[in-house]
């Protein structure tokens, strides 16, 4: 241990000394002005930076840009930061938007940085905003969703699709590898904030979510065929899923996450589609929840595909007037979009759900109905939970059907084999 020492100080001064020589390619130099348009100007300051040699950064300073789209792809020729200190405002009009593309994408890209200022010193792991206001100053994306874009998001209207009518996502990130995203503001997305979609090794670092409760569609980050995820230290106040986990996600991790309002954290939904790969290794724990629809979730359609969940741990979790702070939902039917003839098929096994507190605004504070295939949910645990309601409709409780919880430690309400 004594002779690592030397190596790692050497390799952090290298850190340092590559940051500080990074060329800076600002895109005011290309021609951006304030009040402006600067798709075209961005494009060129990001060509420029992606090939250079050495390691860049590409910076949008202080101030108001408008942004119809852009797509920042790669591969690049070394790392890239892309440092946001400006207020981004998005198209109002959708149609702007070429269709099948986003607002904001990185897309074939190892090794990118996307910040507002970062203090060096600090080895880009802890954020300092600096004189920045990152709900409506530097570091903000504002998708410019409202009245011509979220009522076409009306999940009643559209029920057999959960991205309609091709409204755009805020960001978008395709195939990156060794990320960082930190200190950015995404507000008002049209559609979903963020979409990760076949990435490895990204982390999302005190990065915020902004849009009404009255949102939809508006999810806040949407993961699909990625793995090596971390999500920590950040809000996300939003009009559905604060995290939303689709198959083919492994070893995710979610920490410090603080969600309201929203529908919560899910896993699904599942098993609606051909192909589906398992959901294996999230992690949720330190997380607090205000005022959601739902906790920690995991959702599979009924008459559904194979597919499998398995190893989730939910840990150290706080819920305050959450509607369902625990739920597994396998019989998952948005607004009659299926059939429940058949159970589903998706196989949910090693739930791991430790030390949850808290309020919840129904009875029924776990919710445990799972599938009569694969033998019900197998392997749950559950240690230590104290969720209470306050209400009308009777004293809290657990529900469960196709499962036999495996119980441990203090129980508040007291499980379905106890009660």
């Amino acid at each position: 241990m004594v002779k690592s020492k030397p190596t790692i100080v050497f390799v952090i001064f290298m850190f340092m000394v590559v940051v500080s020589q990074a060329h800076v390619f600002d895109i005011t130099k290309f021609g951006a002005k304030p009040g402006s348009e600067i798709s075209k100007p961005l494009c060129d300051a990001w060509r420029a930076a992606c090939g250079t040699p050495a390691p860049s950064k590409l910076l949008i300073p202080k101030g108001q840009f408008c942004l119809n789209v852009i797509e920042f792809k790669g591969p690049c020729k070394a790392r890239v930061e892309v440092q946001i200190d400006a207020l981004l405002i998005g198209p109002k009009d959708p149609k702007v938007i070429p269709k099948g593309k986003q607002w904001i994408t990185f897309s074939y890209i190892n090794g990118l940085t996307v910040s507002e200022y970062i203090d060096t010193t600090n080895i880009y792991i802890y954020h300092n905003h600096r004189d920045c206001d990152i709900v409506s100053g530097c570091g903000t994306l504002d998708g410019i969703g409202g009245a011509m874009a979220w009522p076409s998001n009306n999940p009643k209207k559209n029920a057999h699709h959960k991205k309609p009518c091709g409204l755009q996502y805020n960001l978008s990130f395709n195939f990156i590898q060794n990320a960082l995203i930190t200190g950015i503001t995404s507000k008002d997305s049209k559609n979903f904030h963020v979409n990760v979609m076949s990435c490895t090794n990204v982390m999302f670092d005190k990065f915020h979510i902004l849009a009404p409760a009255e949102s939809p569609n508006t999810d806040g980050i949407h993961l699909g065929w990625s793995k090596h995820i971390t999500i920590r230290n950040s809000i996300i106040r939003t009009g559905d899923d604060c995290i939303s986990i689709g198959d083919g996600c492994e070893n995710l991790h979610i920490e410090g996450v603080k969600c309201g309002p929203g529908h919560g954290i899910s896993v699904g939904s599942l098993g609606r589609n051909p192909g589906e790969k398992p959901v294996k290794g999230v992690f949720v724990k330190n997380c607090v929840f205000t005022c959601t629809q739902n906790g920690v979730r995991i959702k599979t359609w009924p008459d559904s595909l194979p597919g499998e969940v398995a190893d989730m741990h939910f840990e150290h979790l706080q819920m305050d007037k959450v509607e369902n702070p625990i739920i597994i939902e396998q019989d998952y039917c948005p607004h009659g979009a299926c059939s429940k003839s058949k159970p589903s098929l998706v196989k949910v096994h090693n739930i791991f759900i430790k030390d949850i507190k808290g309020t919840a605004t129904t009875p029924t504070v776990v919710k445990l109905r799972c599938s009569k295939a694969n033998n019900g949910c197998e392997n749950v645990r559950i240690h230590d939970i104290h969720l209470t309601y306050h209400g009308p409709h009777g004293p809290a409780r657990q529900e469960c059907c196709n499962v036999k919880p495996i119980y441990s430690g203090s129980l508040v309400p007291p499980g379905c084999a106890r009660s």
